[in-house]
């Protein structure tokens, strides 16, 4: 890491010392990389200073795992103690664990060229109990691990997987967070001294309900359910893809007009201009779905034209499933959403709720649906 600063020290001043020179000689190649350079550059510069606010604030942190390791087919718990956290019976820290399958892909820039990935391969969410410990605070959390899920490190060809815990406090005030990596083998082992089960929190069904709650509305109907989706729902996140899709379109455009080559305004423009148009459908469209024991009958909306409907029978739905849908990384913090489709006979399938936060979220939507439409899951 001290290394990555020093390069980021010297390449971030040089990056904006050479701004203007590009800017004069109008080489507009090489002004568009700086511009993002520098934008890289200040974002990173952002997350270092918080981060070294947070561990002088908190110091170090160590998390006491019980089992060691944990147990796939077992049991993950753990203790951390905040001796600067004084403890209130509001404070609130949410847990995820998380397996993730990293993995190389080889690029065109030479034989050893090869970029980094990493695919989830299963996560699982709560909320930790909170006690008094001396002047401060502990936090400890116990989560299930089903059988059949990959080991620590265990290799597939150049690639591994790993395990990580995230703990963070829900009140932002706090702005705690810390990301573990954590061994994980298929022990079956349980925790001997942490009894409660944080997937089954009390406050992680009040979360999943507000979750479910803030992207949809869910009626009962004879026979099934009535459930809409309205516009605007997750506009924070979606928000993310219109700035950087103004941005980069606007970027493009400009460096047109500048008289750039025509690749320029092609490739930022088209790239920010496909941002744009997700960013604006995602927050503009809504979706209104019945499924009883008629069948299914859906309608999607662009700021209320009807964009697309779809009538399913009865006879033709197989079962209910989840399906997920995309995976948004801040920092340390990866937030996968889902969405739950009807599945057909014929093997297509049609999408009845999407912007699920989480699997526990879709999981919870899913046995809703189920319970009510009597379908299969």
């Amino acid at each position: 890491m001290g290394l990555c600063r020093g390069v980021g020290g010297i390449a971030y001043p040089a990056a904006l010392s050479a701004i203007p020179r590009a800017w004069r000689n109008e080489n507009y190649l090489v002004l568009c990389v700086l511009v993002l350079m520098v934008a890289v550059g200040l974002g990173l510069l952002v997350w270092a200073v918080r981060a070294t606010l947070d561990a002088r604030r908190h110091g170090e942190v160590r998390l006491v795992m019980d089992p060691f390791p944990g147990a796939i087919g077992g049991h993950v718990g753990a203790t951390m103690d905040l001796p600067t956290v004084p403890y209130r019976p509001d404070l609130r820290f949410a847990v995820t664990l998380r397996c993730a399958y990293h993995y190389q892909t080889r690029t065109g820039g030479g034989d050893n060229s090869s970029e980094s990935h990493e695919q989830m391969v299963w996560e699982g969410e709560g909320a930790a109990q909170v006690q008094p410990q001396e002047r401060g605070s502990r936090v400890a959390f116990r989560l299930s691990v089903p059988k059949g899920l990959p080991e620590s490190e265990q290799a597939v060809g150049d690639s591994e997987h790993h395990w990580t815990v995230l703990l963070e406090s829900t009140d932002p005030a706090l702005k705690f967070s810390r990301r573990f990596e954590v061994p994980l083998f298929a022990s079956g082992a349980e925790s001997t001294w942490l009894a409660h089960d944080a997937a089954k929190h009390p406050q992680m069904q009040a979360l999943r309900e507000a979750e479910l709650d803030a992207v949809s509305d869910i009626e009962p109907v004879e026979g099934g359910v009535r459930l809409y989706q309205p516009y605007g729902r997750l506009w924070r996140q979606n928000l993310l893809w219109l700035v950087m899709g103004g941005a980069f379109f606007g970027m493009g455009m400009w460096a047109g007009y500048s008289g750039a080559p025509a690749l320029f305004p092609v490739v930022f423009g088209g790239v920010g201009g496909a941002m744009l148009l997700w960013g604006f459908y995602a927050v503009s469209n809504s979706l209104t779905v019945q499924l009883d024991r008629e069948g299914l009958r859906t309608e999607r909306r662009l700021l209320g034209l009807m964009l697309a409907w779809q009538r399913v029978p009865a006879k033709d739905i197989a079962r209910l499933r989840i399906k997920e849908s995309y995976t948004q990384q801040s920092g340390h913090q990866h937030t996968t959403f889902f969405r739950v489709q009807v599945s057909l006979r014929n093997g297509k399938s049609v999408t009845i709720a999407d912007s699920l936060r989480g699997r526990p979220v879709a999981d919870q939507m899913l046995a809703m649906l189920v319970k009510a439409t009597g379908y299969p899951g």
